[in-house]
């Protein structure tokens, strides 16, 4: 008897931890930065930084993690990645090799598709997006669809993507993001894998730009005042 009670109770106890680590949170807290002088940053971007806050290592990991999560919970279900350009490519690439591993024993493949959106504001509370990229959304109708963007801050576009997705008539639609600013949001939006959560801080890097710049940057890093000033009037 005691055997079976153990057999009962391991099996539970496993399922209980792995839905504990499905559902875990990387959180940058607020006061965590990293002095630049303890990475490799680039000649160029030298005074342009105050802090590392991701290291690109970090990044690495949580992905993948990501990927595993984002399988475990979608399944062996044909998925349509769709990439938001440009700030989430490198974190697309990274998350699609990740993906192609945890999904090697499915039966159905990836597609990927890459879109760029553009929002209009108007007197409405929902605007308007124009997505560049796709020539025609029915190619996404009845089909799973991962949107894989880089941040999230308001909300308004990513949320008026998802909305104009489902009126194309996708069978289901999740978000990854690379990262989400902890701030107020001006509407409600899905997000569904999250590889962090960070303060409101000025970032950079691992995709992200200011005024096209710093793309290239490994880390993902906080703009120091006499960068956001050399580069604000920059084209």
């Amino acid at each position: 008897e005691g055997g079976i009670l153990k057999r009962r109770i391991i099996p539970l106890c496993t399922r209980r931890m792995e839905e504990k680590m499905a559902s875990a949170q990387a959180v940058i807290p607020d006061d965590f930065e990293m002095p630049t002088e303890a990475f490799d940053i680039p000649r160029s971007y030298v005074g342009d930084l105050s802090a590392v806050v991701i290291p690109e290592g970090m990044i690495k990991d949580r992905v993948r993690r990501l990927a595993q999560d984002i399988h475990s919970s979608i399944g062996s279900e044909p998925l349509a990645l769709l990439c938001v350009l440009k700030g989430s490519y490198k974190f697309f690439t990274a998350l699609v090799d990740e993906l192609t591993s945890a999904r090697f024993n499915c039966p159905h493949p990836m597609t990927v598709d890459f879109i760029r959106c553009r929002s209009y504001e108007d007197t409405q509370s929902t605007g308007t997006v124009e997505i560049i990229g796709l020539s025609n959304l029915t190619e996404l109708k009845g089909k799973n669809v991962l949107v894989v963007d880089d941040i999230v801050d308001t909300g308004r576009t990513l949320s008026r993507l998802i909305h104009t997705l489902e009126e194309s008539g996708v069978k289901k639609s999740w978000t990854a993001l690379l990262v989400s600013k902890r701030v107020p949001r001006s509407i409600d939006v899905a997000e569904d894998f999250v590889a962090f959560q960070i303060p409101d801080k000025f970032i950079v890097g691992y995709g992200l730009d200011y005024n096209q710049r710093f793309r290239d940057l490994r880390h993902i890093c906080v703009m120091s005042n006499s960068g956001i000033e050399k580069y604000k009037n920059l084209e």
